[in-house]
């Protein structure tokens, strides 16, 4: 990309943030993940420019942080920044040399610091997906450990958990354990559109059901007030 194209992609986003206002949406999750230009960008194993945009992690992190720099400034309220915390890739995140190999946790820490000064509200963690042999150890809840690890090294930011968060009872776990701020939930929605008041049930929390969905789900549902009765 010349800078003309990274102009073009700037603004992009820019007219993007203005159809937002215009919609009226709450927040912007900025997709930083998954193998997405911004992720392409900040990692070394996809990102081989050689000038201010390329090889040390300073630059590969410049051209993502613009694009939030430009977004934050733009929107006033809730952002959010999606991100990879892991390539995934064989061997170490640096080499014996002090070279940065594939990006990883220890570079996620780096980025998050500096998004955390732009003004992100919060960091949506999650791994993967610019590496094409990449090698994940799936299992519930795969993908916590990172958002623990971010929000132990910046404390003051809000951190979501992704990955194989499928039940009630898990997702409060990591919640009362401190490990992440806000668990997404994805998957298990489009399995069970229902999967909210499934969980209130489940975790004993009354809460108000459509009232075309009252009769399926009286367990859950909070006292009226006396005016109401």
């Amino acid at each position: 990309m010349a800078e003309e194209d990274l102009i073009r992609v700037e603004d992009a986003f820019l007219a993007a943030v203005e159809r937002c206002k215009k919609i009226g949406f709450d927040f912007i999750d900025i997709h930083g993940a998954h193998g997405y230009l911004l992720h392409e960008f900040v990692s070394p194993l996809s990102n081989t420019r050689t000038d201010q945009y390329g090889g040390s992690l300073e630059n590969r992190i410049r051209y993502p942080l613009r694009i939030t720099s430009s977004i934050r400034k733009a929107w006033q309220k809730p952002l959010f920044y999606r991100l990879s915390a892991t390539d995934w890739a064989e061997g170490p995140e640096k080499d014996e040399n002090g070279e940065w190999r594939q990006w990883g946790l220890e570079q996620s820490k780096i980025l998050v610091g500096e998004i955390e000064k732009l003004g992100v509200d919060l960091v949506d963690v999650s791994t993967g997906g610019n590496w094409e042999k990449q090698s994940i150890p799936i299992g519930p809840g795969y993908q916590v450990p990172f958002a623990e690890a971010l929000k132990k090294a910046h404390p003051k930011l809000v951190y979501s958990a992704v990955g194989l968060i499928t039940s009630p009872k898990q997702a409060e776990s990591y919640l009362q354990d401190g490990k992440t701020d806000v668990i997404f939930i994805a998957r298990e929605f489009l399995r069970n559109p229902h999967w909210a008041m499934y969980a209130a049930q489940e975790l004993g929390v009354a809460i108000k059901p459509a009232n075309e969905y009252e009769r399926a789900w009286m367990d859950v549902l909070a006292p009226k007030p006396a005016a109401e009765n």
